[in-house]
This record gives structure tokens, sequence and C-alpha cells, in this order.
């Protein structure tokens, strides 16, 4: 029976697997090179040579291969899958403020609240390590490009919230409370800033009546 070339690539990945688990990269790597001709995709064929390197512990060969996964993906509008080799790098270089970040644009793209808070609060807490106060604005910048505004707002009551529990400059969150404040879900949108309070009173009295202070200024 004739191979097709879905088996062929099946026999090629089970053999790079195969070399991996003996600990033989140069044969990994061959087969691999192999394949990556017949690759129209050249996302996966970074990715795949990317884990072939992060298998063998060639940690900073990976990185730069996983990161041009990454753009690739990125660059075609495959979010999702971007975002899954960007968590992946985001364990070998969990310190990367700009790959925190690009994972917060994705995951808005794909309106995932709950990875866009988790990666929130690891950036303000990086920025907070760091005393780069200034890196806030465009944290908040980024977040209000949420087109969903109940989505949006959960997020800006995480931002402050974050930013509270780790005892950010008092002038640093006001700056902040006043930066979200301008959005256009909140001005002259009640509805809005009652939801917002009551997330910031769930986790605060005194964030709470230290926000409203400003709400009714």
């Amino acid at each position: 029976m004739k191979q097709t070339q879905f088996d062929k690539h099946t026999i090629a990945w089970f053999k790079i697997a195969d070399y991996v688990s003996r600990g033989e990269k140069e044969r990994a790597l061959g087969v691999y090179r192999l394949l990556s001709h017949s690759f129209n995709d050249n996302a996966i064929a970074r990715q795949l040579e990317a884990d072939i390197y992060c298998s063998f512990g060639e940690t900073e060969q990976a990185i730069v291969l996983y990161q041009q996964a990454m753009d690739n993906y990125y660059k075609s509008e495959r979010f999702f899958e971007a975002a899954a080799v960007g968590e992946h790098l985001i364990v070998l270089c969990s310190d990367d403020i700009n790959l925190r970040r690009t994972l917060v644009q994705l995951y808005i793209s794909l309106c995932m609240v709950g990875k866009i808070k988790s990666h929130i609060v690891a950036l303000v807490n990086f920025i907070a390590k760091k005393q780069q106060w200034y890196d806030v604005k465009t944290v908040i910048a980024e977040c209000s490009r949420m087109s969903q505004v109940n989505e949006r707002i959960i997020i800006y009551a995480q931002v402050i919230i974050s930013m509270y529990q780790i005892n950010y400059p008092r002038d640093v969150l006001a700056d902040s409370i006043r930066q979200l404040l301008n959005d256009s879900c909140f001005i002259d949108d009640k509805i809005s800033q009652q939801e917002f309070l009551e997330l910031l009173l769930a986790c605060s009295n005194e964030l709470y009546e230290y926000v409203v202070v400003y709400i009714e200024k």
C-alpha cells in the first residue's frame, strides 16, 4: 500500500519522539530537518524545533525558537496557538515583562478574562518589584482595548485590587484610578461605576471608600 504524506509525517513524528526519549538529539534534529522541508507552516516548524531543544535542556535556543513560533502564530492571527506557546515561554522566562504584556494582549483578543486577570496580577507584581511605576499606565491602556464593558470593568478592578494588595505608593494608585475613571465606560455611567465599586468592596472597605472619593469629585 502506498504511503500518504500524512503517513510519512506521522512516522517522522514518532521517530523524533523516540529519539528524544532515548536522548539522541542529533538524530531527532536530523529527522526534524527532513520533516521541516515538507512544512508549509513556519510557526509549527519553529515550535517543533523548540520542543526538541527544550527536551534536551537547551533552553536558550528553545526560547529563541518559541519566540519565533509565537510571532508567526500572532502574525497569522492564530491567537490561541500564540498564547499556548507564550504560556510555555513564560515558564522558561517568568520575568519577561514584555512577554507578559503580549499574553495580556492575546487573551484580550480571545476574550479570556480569567487568563487576563492572572497575567495582570503577575504584571502588577513585577512592576512593583522593579518599581517601574510608569508601566502601570501602559497596562491600563492595554486593558481599555477590551470591547465588552462588563469584562473591562472586571479587569480594571483586578488592576486596582492587585495594586492595593501589594501596597503600591498611594500617588501611583491614585493616578491609576484617575486614568481608568476617564475611560468612556465610567464617564456618566452610574451602573458601570457601581459594578466597579462592588468588586472593590468585596476586597476591602478601605479601598472602596478610597475610590469613592475620586468618583465623587
